[in-house]
């Protein structure tokens, strides 16, 4: 599959009297075509910087962003280059951005809304009313075509700002935390009607969030950001199965049914207390390992107890991906052996201490 996107050492600092903040340090992406890439980090972690430079609505201070096969910027003699006026307005009806707050014109029906860009790349009144009949069709808003902002819960808004944005017919749709404003039901509709887009048009999607559960709602790859460099990247899967980063971590439960744990562990519930040595640990059964009995075998085979606390398995991408936090009891040595045995396994394995894992 052919790149998109390719980002090389990007970097963009604000200056400020209050002193200098590096927004994006040293950033190099690859995003293919036909992705859903998610981008995630907390408030000020870089990643709004990092999308608006894509399209430059921000322009870096040095670095290369290549879109489509056109470069936007790039290095010449330590210098940095950016395309013309004339070529970027081209290049950008190629690339449409949709926001949180939905940028709406208030006074304008959700057809003038829609309407708006074409109107700017000469097409005439039946060209653009053919369209944007196809594109209400395509976000299934065609009952709205005469109402007002104001008349539409938000993710009636959010979908005709997702029509307006594919307007002309871009090859890279650009999310910069579009669902941050909506309830669960409208969040869940617009990430299934972006899910829905991407394999019907096979559009790239560039996706900004800072809820882990987002990304492992559609997208197919990720990277993590903070302080404005990417810290980790690679398959949601992957990213999921075994996170590098303490950041990616702490994201990761963020979205796990498991996350109660650590308030047991806190209140010190008697649903979690190990006696004799026992431990609480948490196990991460991949796709290879998933539906195997390998908690009983175990059992048998050196004598040990497993009392499962909290357990889960959910499906990333098409494959299982199992977790389990459980207390293992019996003879000391009987459990190290255990232990080293999960682990030829392929089982990850963690053991909690008063909620923190050694």
């Amino acid at each position: 599959m052919n790149s998109m996107i390719e980002i090389q050492h990007l970097n963009k600092t604000y200056h400020s009297k209050s002193g200098d903040v590096d927004a994006v340090h040293d950033v190099n992406l690859t995003i293919r075509e036909g992705d859903i890439y998610g981008i995630i980090g907390y408030s000020g972690a870089g990643k709004s910087s990092l999308i608006r430079c894509i399209n430059l609505l921000e322009l870096p201070d040095s670095g290369s962003i290549t879109v489509g096969g056109e470069k936007l910027t790039w290095m010449e003699n330590d210098t940095m280059k950016v395309i013309k006026n004339k070529d970027l307005n081209r290049v950008r009806r190629g690339i449409g951005m949709i926001f949180q707050h939905f940028n709406l014109l208030d006074r304008s029906t959700v057809f003038e809304n829609i309407a708006y860009p074409l109107k700017h790349i000469g097409m005439n009144k039946e060209q653009i009313y053919d369209r944007v009949i196809e594109l209400l069709e395509l976000v299934d808003l065609s009952d709205k075509i005469d109402a007002y902002p104001s008349q539409l819960s938000g993710g009636q808004k959010q979908r005709v700002a997702i029509a307006r944005a594919l307007a002309n017919n871009p090859k890279v749709l650009l999310s910069d935390e579009a669902t941050s404003a909506l309830d669960p039901d409208a969040t869940e509709s617009i990430l299934g009607l972006l899910k829905s887009l991407n394999k019907k048009l096979g559009i790239t999607i560039v996706l900004i969030t800072h809820e882990m559960a987002v990304i492992k709602a559609v997208c197919h790859k990720v990277a993590v950001m903070e302080h404005g460099e990417v810290v980790e990247e690679g398959k949601v899967y992957d990213i999921f199965a075994n996170p590098q980063k303490d950041i990616t971590k702490k994201f990761i439960i963020s979205a796990s049914p498991l996350k109660k744990i650590h308030s047991l562990v806190r209140k010190d519930s008697p649903f979690i207390q190990t006696k004799d040595g026992g431990l609480l640990v948490k196990l991460i059964f991949e796709h290879t390992v998933v539906g195997d009995a390998i908690i009983s075998d175990i059992s048998r085979r050196f004598n040990v107890d497993f009392n499962i606390v909290l357990a889960n398995v959910e499906i990333l991408k098409g494959e299982q991906l199992g977790s389990m936090i459980t207390v293992l009891t019996g003879k000391e040595n009987d459990i190290a052996s255990a232990m080293s045995y999960l682990k030829e396994k392929n089982v990850r394995t963690e053991v909690i201490e008063h909620g923190r894992a050694s």
